[in-house]
């Protein structure tokens, strides 16, 4: 492999801008970088890096970028209420309790949201990179951190 291609190569061993959509998927159901990998993408709980420490990928790539995320989040937080919502109903019945299921509702709509952010981010990272593979300059930047990196 020339230096040019070992600059355009992942840690994990992948061509940078050739990264298959399940990889970049299943990288960010772990929490981690879509593009190399990378881990400790968060300062805190709900606060995501700029960049990954790894490969130096962006992750805003243009502002108001992680609305999908948002929706992702909210998706998630109806289903689980809708899941919370169902159960208590057939927990309860021939006599459903309103407000048990007010209770389950309210819970489901603050906890899940809030368990579920920064994976959130990280898939909403993996889907867009997915839908606007990384543009050539995207791509060196890239490629000038992991150089910097291994060398």
């Amino acid at each position: 492999m020339s230096e040019s291609e070992q600059e355009r190569v992942t840690p994990t061993g992948d061509a940078v801008g050739e990264l298959p959509f399940k990889r970049m998927l299943w990288r960010g159901l772990r929490k981690r970088c879509p593009v190399c990998g990378g881990r400790k993408l968060f300062k805190g709980w709900f606060q995501m890096k700029e960049r990954c420490p790894t490969c130096g990928f962006r992750f805003e790539r243009e502002e108001g970028s992680f609305l999908g995320a948002f929706v992702i989040n909210v998706v998630i937080t109806e289903a689980g209420m809708l899941v919370a919502l169902v159960a208590g109903f057939a927990a309860t019945l021939p006599n459903p309790s309103v407000p048990l299921l007010i209770g389950l509702g309210v819970l489901t709509t603050i906890v899940i949201p809030l368990f579920a952010y920064p994976w959130t981010k990280t898939v909403w990272a993996a889907i867009d990179l997915a839908m606007h593979p990384l543009e050539p300059w995207e791509e060196a930047e890239i490629a000038v951190k992991l150089a910097d990196r291994a060398g």
